[in-house]
């Protein structure tokens, strides 16, 4: 019994040396100009950058109209679309070389052509601009939308011709049934933040105290280095975690984005993801001479980790090796995936699970290099 008194105290006492390092960064970080930016700006700029701008739904799309028909049947068509809050008419013409010219001039993302027998015929043709592929394909899709809509109530059937294109009859999304890019974009930026947060407040830990000249007096703390090690690296997660439920509660809140699954489950996923680049920052601060060094190593690793993450470009669309490569070793593949399987199907605990256990054994693997590395300038 009174061994197991003694490691109770020894644990105890370990905790409140723990607690005390805590709150020393705690105070740090607060007193700290630039590191208080990083608590404050980000998740501001995120939400409402990723939440307005980076988004693939478009709205008031302008075009051009080259109409050689002139007949009713083509202006029902086109005034319908100018009633629409998806098109914009930026031009109408008679002449088509005309038209062509506007889209030349970028005046629309695409132009619509009615040739003069489209009153018989019921077919009008589309040219995208190129330049701009990902938009001009979003209007196409759109556009076919409106052509089905259109054809429930006109009296003449309208077809719209472009060369190599086949349609498909009927279609759904599952899990963003209006597929609405902001949702799983805006969602994958909370676990994009906890990145953000636990790389660079973990870099600047130890680089700051060297910096400021304290880093030997926290040697002669009673403190072992395992303690500082945890000590440094906690304060860190929970910003990241508190921060990524912030940016989560305006996803639901602000934006409406439907929220399937569990907080707890969420909140775990989150937590899991943070320890796993806690350890990566840690050994970037103990490399690192200077708090400005430390920042420059850390936008080296984060930058190409939310790139080649999948979250704003597809994997698939990568070069052959590089997707397979960037799927399996990149940690934040992993946590957008398992924070999409609990945000938007509502997926449990256990069904996400196997997406943590790789992030744990990189955590595991970094802490471990993070504590030789600390020892070694100890």
């Amino acid at each position: 019994m009174s061994y197991r008194l003694a490691f109770l105290q020894a644990l105890k006492a370990s905790w409140r040396r723990i607690r005390a390092l805590c709150f020393k960064e705690f105070l740090a970080m607060w007193a700290d100009p630039g590191t208080r930016k990083i608590l404050i700006v980000p998740i501001l700029v995120q939400s409402l950058v990723f939440g307005y701008g980076a988004t693939f739904n478009l709205s008031h799309i302008p075009f051009v109209v080259s109409d050689e028909s002139r007949t009713p049947l083509s202006l029902r068509f086109i005034g319908g679309l100018q009633g629409s809050t998806y098109f914009t008419l930026q031009g109408y013409y008679v002449n088509s070389a005309v038209a062509n010219a506007a889209l030349n001039n970028s005046e629309g993302v695409f132009a619509l052509y009615f040739p003069p027998d489209f009153a018989t015929t019921g077919e009008l043709y589309f040219a995208g601009d190129g330049r701009n592929s990902t938009s001009a394909a979003t209007a196409l899709s759109y556009l076919n939308e409106y052509v089905t809509l259109f054809n429930r109530t006109a009296a003449r059937p309208v077809t719209l011709s472009y060369a190599d294109t086949y349609r498909i009859p009927g279609y759904r999304y599952l899990f963003n049934e209006q597929n609405i890019t902001r949702h799983s974009i805006l969602t994958g930026m909370i676990m994009a933040l906890s990145l953000i947060q636990v790389l660079m407040l973990s870099a600047m830990t130890v680089a700051r105290e060297r910096e400021e000249g304290t880093f030997d007096m926290l040697l002669m703390t009673p403190a072992t280095p395992p303690e500082i090690l945890v000590g440094k690296a906690l304060p860190p997660i929970t910003v990241a975690v508190g921060q990524s439920l912030l940016l989560f509660l305006i996803c639901i809140s602000y934006f409406e984005i439907p929220f399937q699954g569990s907080l707890l489950t969420l909140t775990a996923v989150i937590a899991v993801f943070s320890f796993c680049y806690v350890g990566v920052g840690l050994a970037i601060s103990v490399l690192a001479r200077s708090a400005q060094q430390a920042l420059v190593i850390s936008f080296l690793i984060m930058l190409p980790s939310i790139i080649l993450s999948g979250l704003l470009t597809p994997l698939e669309a990568m070069p052959p090796g590089l997707g397979e490569a960037v799927r399996y070793l990149n940690p934040l593949c992993y946590g957008i995936e398992a924070l999409h399987r609990v945000y938007l199907e509502g997926q449990t605990f256990g069904e996400i699970a196997f997406l943590l256990v790789p992030q744990l054994l990189i955590a595991v693997l970094s802490l471990a290099l993070t504590m030789r590395l600390f020892r070694k300038a100890l």
